[in-house]
């Protein structure tokens, strides 16, 4: 079924290796012949534009998670889609990882596929994949940043601390205490990415 309303994109890329950045023209001529609203996100737009050379028209920048839109687009690999996540947050628009690095377990979709990608999302023609997350609450500091995440969440000592007691609950009941550096619990998304980039 064709979509009949011009759909919208936010736009987050890798900012640090320039060859991840040379589809974003390719991407955006395809965007343009379905008349899509285009968001990039300042950094990245500043990275492409003044670092690149890259001439963009008719694309709007936004700062922080400060845009509407049907999907996010992450060009980078699973490091810039995580961060993607992070900023798409509460949302709840599916997030297309264009992978233009190495093994993309998250962002799956490759270059030579974007064309037939970007037709399908505008046929409705796509499945989102759900995935579960880990919310952070503390007593007392402030947590900074966001307090969810796709991946992980890591519990580590100060510098100058020796090792640490960390107290593991399940739904209140006692599961184990760890004498340990840190801790790490992942989500099923995260085990299963650490698992493929050891070659599991």
């Amino acid at each position: 079924m064709m979509s009949t309303r011009k759909l919208r994109f936010a736009f987050f890329g890798n900012v640090y290796q320039p060859k991840k950045s040379v589809s974003i023209q390719k991407i955006l001529a395809c965007l343009s012949q379905y008349e899509a609203e285009v968001f990039i996100e300042r950094e990245f737009y500043t990275f492409i534009t003044e670092g690149q050379q890259m001439s963009l028209k008719g694309v709007n920048v936004f700062d922080n998670n400060q845009f509407e839109a049907d999907f996010a687009i992450s060009m980078g690999g699973d490091g810039t889609f995580l961060r993607t996540a992070s900023v798409v947050g509460q949302k709840q628009i599916p997030i297309l990882g264009i992978n233009t690095g190495r093994l993309g377990f998250l962002a799956d979709v490759n270059a030579q596929e974007i064309e037939h990608t970007i037709h399908a999302l505008h046929d409705e023609d796509y499945a989102v994949d759900t995935r579960a997350v880990i919310q952070v609450e503390t007593k007392g500091q402030e947590l900074q940043g966001y307090n969810c995440a796709l991946n992980d969440v890591a519990i580590l000592k100060r510098d100058n601390a020796s090792m640490i007691s960390i107290y593991a609950t399940i739904n209140g009941e006692t599961l184990t205490t760890y004498q340990a550096d840190g801790l790490i619990i992942s989500t099923p998304t995260g085990s299963t990415a650490y698992s493929l980039s050891v070659g599991g």
